[in-house]
């Protein structure tokens, strides 16, 4: 029986990440892959029946999916914790004056504002669990009442990955404790939306 708990400590420093994106500005196919255009597809079909004041996009990677976000964001902030990636990012979204991009890592770089929007997208399994149920539950109070968080995990096992996509989501349900209100039933991935309590 395979545990979906890895069992060694992969390399997940933003050098790790910056060497990739120096050896490759896209190293994991953004820009083409169906798998990715599918998933930012669906993540968007979660999030695009309403405009939100203020959403945060960690781990941009390029870019890609935060070009898409966008026009349903009076102000977006993301981030990733490679220069590289960053100005691959800030590039594909030049033309969107609101976006601001820049480089930083979570937890440590966790912006000090509140959000009613938080894309949580490809970024869960880098950490422990212990580690990311205490990033989940401060991203939580993040969130303004009635605000969103949505995740989307890939569902596959990678040696660069500390936890598997479904351990991800069950943690965050854990932390969060309030019902999922949209959820995408994907062999490829798990995709889930909680919304805040409050108005």
């Amino acid at each position: 029986m395979t545990s979906h708990t890895q069992a060694f400590s992969p390399d997940t420093s933003p050098e790790f990440f910056e060497s990739l994106y120096r050896n490759s500005e896209d190293p994991w196919d953004f820009r083409s892959s169906a798998y990715e255009r599918n998933r930012y597809s669906d993540i968007v079909g979660g999030i695009n029946d309403r405009h939100y004041t203020n959403a945060f996009e960690p781990g941009c990677a390029i870019g890609e999916l935060t070009a898409l976000l966008a026009p349903y964001c009076q102000s977006l902030h993301a981030m990733d914790c490679s220069a590289a990636a960053v100005q691959s990012a800030q590039r594909r979204c030049d033309e969107f004056a609101h976006v601001d991009i820049r480089k930083g890592s979570l937890p440590g770089d966790l912006p000090g504002q509140t959000f009613d929007l938080i894309v949580f997208s490809e970024v869960g399994y880098y950490f422990t669990r212990h580690d990311l149920a205490l990033l989940v539950a401060r991203l939580w109070t993040r969130l303004k009442p009635g605000g969103r968080i949505i995740a989307c995990h890939w569902l596959g096992s990678s040696r660069d990955h500390r936890l598997h996509g479904s351990v991800v989501h069950q943690t965050m349900d854990q932390v969060i404790r309030t019902p999922g209100d949209f959820d995408i039933a994907n062999p490829g991935y798990a995709l889930k939306r909680w919304t805040k309590p409050g108005s």
